[in-house]
């Protein structure tokens, strides 16, 4: 017994030796120390000393909370030094604290997150925003402050509802300012809007700094400005674009909640608001629980007081909520535990006289589990390791104050509701008055000024000048043609005023490079070319163009000639609308004798196969005057009278027509369309500048030794009359409006083919020009007033306007119009005589059925089927028509005559 008592007393020594060895000193505390590092004198920290303060003294005072262990604040100002903050946060660390709450500078947070990282002490910030402090690389940093990309989410779809593609982000040139901006842009993207220009300013700007940013950006396009940078109470930033005159109509201010942070810090005035009266802003949504109320009755009592003068802001609230998020994580740590201990171990050789917290992995733990309703509402964290359920209220600065104009969640976007009653993701927002008192959505670009006005490109032509070229005289304008005045009456429809001066692109003596025109616009040396530019592929990758205000495609030219090789010529003087009225008068008029003769005349009855080859032969012999039957009755004498007429005129104008077409002009070449002009090897004429010789080089491979350009219409004709042969051209390639304009003044040349390219002129503008989609939409209503059409009017058909010609019928073609009376004539005549054919077979037939019934009233048949009567009736009235006419006069002449037989013959 005593060997195992010395035992156990050695083992209980060594017990002792080797926890001494580790320098561990384990033993209940009554006081936990937190350690909270800020910068005092700041719009943010000066409410948050405050109510961090107020929420130790409401945990102490709270018996259901850490079971009577006290808690104590370790403070320390750090000023706004990253360097000086990393040593106070050592100094804070070394005092035995179980968590660190704070920095609210992203900078400073960073540096603190890494050395927290290395000790395993929780750090929880309750303002460092910066969306690049990630959990992966700081798993020991936790917020309860919204990351910055939260709000530029928000930001980003308020951006997208008003339809701005491009905005100036205004930021500090910090890892807060830079990290922000960036997750905007992303979310931008995303959108299909960018932000276009970034102003950065430096931590430490001045007035000089701001003033040389937003000059500079007055040059810029977009008039949409995001700033992002931190609170200022002296709202220096908007009083200096106040002072540029830049916080005014056609301006769009959007900032980030360091506006509300700056004017809820102090007790704002008039004069503060009135300086950024109608800028857009956010702020985290705080639910108004019994608990916000509470807190924020106390701190109006300590200003009227006298013991603040600052406000209290959402981040204050924050402070105020991770003190107490700190304070339950502690009390289940106590509960679980019973203890808390420090260590000094050996990790940290270079810092042996630290005593480290050796619960910070599980009270990590315990911070991420919260779940608790405090002034914030349900405290709760993601994946991230971010507060769940960010809420913002969007609101307009006013005179006196701030107007919600609505809010915005994660969950339901943009609402004019509070979140929870939004039942649907409905992007809305209440009415916004913007900078300088306007309602209407300002427009968030300007594309020129007085000072600095569009420049608008335009090609000075030498050959088919009426479209675009320069004019001689001393206008305004050095611009005139068709294209221009499209232009400028489409600039009248545009809803703002658009400044503009024309550049001239060309020498005067030939036509100019369209594709370097173009190229001129890409590069920012125009900004924008107007004229009779073609919309192809090449050109769009490099700018933007507007809906095609004209249509055009390549179409072939050739000279005509006398041809009469055409094995169909014979029907070329007759349209099909005239062939298919003969066709079909031919065949009424076969119907129509045939009815007349048919109970009269013995050469129209017999075996149906006879009566219909009797039918149509008579009718169509009747162009040979050659009919071997004749007809009988009165009406259908009548009826060929008139019809004999209208075949006499037909056939004469037949006659001549076909005279006429076998001299007429044909093609003189054997080009006749795109595969014979690709196969011929004969050389092709094209128009200096026209995308037509890249067109036919690059996509038809035809060799550039067989293409010779032109530059008017006078060599276009000089060329087509020599031919191939004697150094011209067999045919030119043209775009379809100067074809057209060509073919309008000459006679001696056509159409050889189809156009074989679909394609149209547009104005060119650089890319993402959000002008190229006004004059879009102001071209649309040009063309759907009509005004368009008098503008080529005013032009093109001075003399009749090109095209017309190649749309009117052939000269000596001729339509049903020319026989439209006579075609009428005939149809009355052979209605009128069938009309009276018919009146008079009815008649009779009833006639018929009355004797029939004085005579033998059983004849009459009974049918509870009123459709059998009916149709039993139609059938004895045919039978009846059938009969000759011959057999029925009999029939009313014989009192006593039995009942016809009737017969089915020639039905």
């Amino acid at each position: 017994m005593e060997f195992w008592s010395v035992t156990g007393v050695v083992l209980a020594v060594l017990e002792v030796v080797f926890l001494h060895s580790d320098s561990v000193c384990c033993e209940k505390v009554s006081v936990v120390n937190v350690g909270a590092v800020f910068t005092y004198e700041s719009v943010i920290g000066r409410g948050a000393k405050i109510a961090m303060e107020m929420a130790v003294g409401d945990v102490n005072s709270d018996p259901t909370i850490l079971n009577g262990t006290q808690m104590e604040l370790v403070m320390e100002d750090l000023g706004c030094s990253a360097f000086m903050g990393s040593i106070k946060a050592f100094n804070v660390i070394e005092k035995e604290v179980v968590a660190i709450i704070g920095p609210q500078s992203s900078a400073i947070a960073r540096i603190i997150a890494h050395i927290a990282n290395g000790l395993q002490i929780p750090v929880i910030s309750y303002a460092a925003t910066d969306p690049s402090l990630s959990s992966l690389q700081f798993p020991y940093f936790v917020r309860t402050a919204p990351p910055d990309s939260t709000q530029m989410l928000a930001l980003a779809d308020l951006i997208d509802l008003y339809g701005w593609k491009e905005v100036i982000a205004v930021f500090e040139d910090t890892d807060y300012g830079r990290n922000g901006v960036a997750a905007l842009g992303d979310f931008l993207a995303t959108k299909m809007s960018t932000i276009s220009h970034k102003l950065p300013l430096s931590p430490h700007y001045n007035h000089s700094e701001i003033s040389e940013a937003l000059i500079m950006s007055k040059s810029l396009g977009s008039r949409v400005y995001v700033v992002h940078i931190r609170p200022d109470p002296m709202l220096r930033f908007f009083e200096i674009a106040e002072n540029l005159g830049m916080v005014s109509a056609d301006y769009v201010w959007l900032a980030t909640d360091w506006l509300t942070s700056s004017l809820d810090s102090f007790s704002s005035n008039e004069d503060s608001f009135n300086l950024v009266r109608g800028v857009v802003t956010l702020r985290p949504r705080v639910a108004p629980t019994p608990k916000r109320e509470a807190l924020l009755a106390r701190w109006g009592e300590m200003q009227r007081k006298g013991l603040t003068h600052s406000g209290l802001t959402e981040y204050g609230i924050y402070a105020y909520d991770t003190v107490w998020l700190v304070a339950y994580a502690v009390d289940k740590l106590l509960k679980e535990r019973g203890e808390i201990t420090f260590s000094s171990s050996e990790r940290f050789h270079e810092l042996e006289n630290f005593k480290v917290f050796d619960g910070g992995e599980a009270l990590l733990k315990l911070l991420l589990a919260s779940n608790f309703t405090s002034v914030l509402g349900q405290v709760q964290f993601d994946d991230s390791r971010n507060i769940v359920g960010t809420e913002y209220e969007v609101l307009n600065v006013g005179e006196n104050g701030y107007v919600r104009v609505g809010f915005w969640s994660n969950l339901t976007g943009l609402s004019i509701q509070s979140p929870e009653l939004v039942r649907r993701n409905g992007q809305s927002l209440g009415r916004v008055t913007w900078p300088g008192g306007v309602a209407q959505r300002p427009r968030g670009w300007v594309v020129a000024t007085s000072e600095k006005p569009l420049r608008v490109g335009f090609p000075n032509r030498i050959s088919f000048s009426d479209f675009v070229s320069r004019q001689n005289d001393s206008s305004n304008h050095t611009a005139q043609g068709y294209c221009i005045d499209l232009f400028l009456e489409v600039l009248k429809l545009v809803p703002y005023d658009v400044p503009h001066r024309f550049v001239s692109f060309g020498d005067g003596l030939k036509n100019p490079s369209y594709d370097q025109l173009v190229r001129l616009v890409a590069d920012d040396v125009l900004d924008a070319a107007v004229g009779d530019i073609a919309i192809v592929t090449d050109r769009i990758k490099v700018v933007d163009f507007t809906l095609p205000f004209a249509a055009t495609g390549l179409a072939i030219v050739a000279p005509l000639g006398n041809s009469t090789s055409n094995g169909w010529v014979f029907i070329k003087p007759f349209s099909l609308e005239l062939w298919c009225a003969a066709a079909v008068s031919f065949i009424v008029i076969a119907v129509v004798i045939w009815m007349l003769e048919h109970r009269v005349n013995n050469d129209f009855r017999g075996p149906p196969q006879k009566q219909l080859r009797t039918m149509f032969l008579f009718s169509f012999s009747t162009l040979f005057k050659a009919n071997y039957e004749r007809t009988v009755s009165a009406a259908g004498k009548l009826v060929m009278v008139v019809w004999l007429f209208l075949l006499l005129v037909i056939t004469s104008s037949y006659t001549a027509s076909l005279s006429s077409i076998l001299t007429v002009q044909q093609l003189s070449t054997s080009i006749t369309g795109l595969d014979s002009l690709i196969s011929s090897g004969l050389p092709i004429g094209y128009q200096v500048g026209s995308f037509a010789y890249s067109y036919m080089t690059n996509n038809l491979n035809i060799h550039p030794s067989r293409l010779i350009s032109l530059g008017s219409p006078e060599e276009y004709e000089a060329a087509l009359k020599r031919g191939p042969g004697n150094g011209g051209v067999a045919a030119i390639v043209d775009e379809t409006p100067y074809v057209e304009l060509f073919l309008s003044k000459q006679k001696d040349y056509g159409l050889a083919g189809q156009p074989f390219t679909k394609s149209g002129w547009g104005f060119a503008f650089q890319k993402n020009s959000p002008l190229a989609v006004g004059i879009s939409t102001a071209i649309l209503k040009l063309t759907e007033s009509g005004q368009l059409e008098k503008i080529n009017n005013k032009w093109f058909c001075k003399s009749g306007c090109p095209g017309e010609q190649d749309k009117k019928p052939e000269p000596n073609e001729l339509h049903l119009n020319s026989f439209l009376v006579l075609y009428s004539l005939t149809g009355i005549a052979a209605v009128i005589a069938f009309s009276v054919f018919l009146f008079r077979a009815v008649r009779q037939y009833i006639d018929y059925k009355r004797r029939q019934l004085q005579r033998d009233p059983s004849s009459l048949a009974t049918s509870s089927s009123s459709d059998f009567v009916f149709s039993r009736a139609i059938h004895n009235f045919l039978q009846f028509v059938d009969e000759k006419e011959e057999a029925i006069k009999r029939f009313f002449t014989q009192e006593n005559a039995p009942t016809i037989e009737v017969s089915v013959v020639g039905l």
